[in-house]
């Protein structure tokens, strides 16, 4: 019986095994609201998505000081008119949850990169002009 020295594991097999959706390097404008306890207005915000997934999102914030790991956000996101379905949705909705923030930016401390998880799939809506 020989004894086989385990292959070093390698960036690709390391997120391959974290990573359960496959991710679009996408900049899509959001708009972002932040749930606050007692139905308090919570911050809103205009950002733009790095990348997507079918269950996750990174995204550009400045509301990164506000955040915390485990709130939760709404996002609206805006479609390419090119990508709009024959009933003119350009929009999608859903909730999410905070799991990853980034550290702030050189160029620009005041924003920082933030992970969310979807808590419900997003869905098509139309947004009144």
């Amino acid at each position: 019986m020989s004894v086989r020295e385990p292959e070093e594991p390698t960036r690709e097999t390391c997120f391959a095994e974290r990573r359960k959706n496959r991710r679009l390097r996408v900049r899509l404008d959001i708009v972002v609201r932040q749930h606050v306890p007692d139905g308090l207005p919570g911050a809103v915000e205009q950002a733009t998505t790095r990348n997507v997934s079918s269950g996750d999102l990174y995204f550009e914030s400045s509301l990164g000081d506000r955040l915390h790991i485990g709130d939760v956000v709404d996002v609206d996101i805006e479609l390419p008119a090119r990508s709009s379905t024959i009933f003119s949705e350009k929009h999608l909705a859903t909730r999410g949850r905070v799991v990853r923030l980034g550290l702030p930016s050189i160029e620009e401390p005041n924003r920082r990169g933030v992970a969310i998880v979807f808590l419900e799939p997003p869905a098509f809506h139309t947004v009144l002009d």
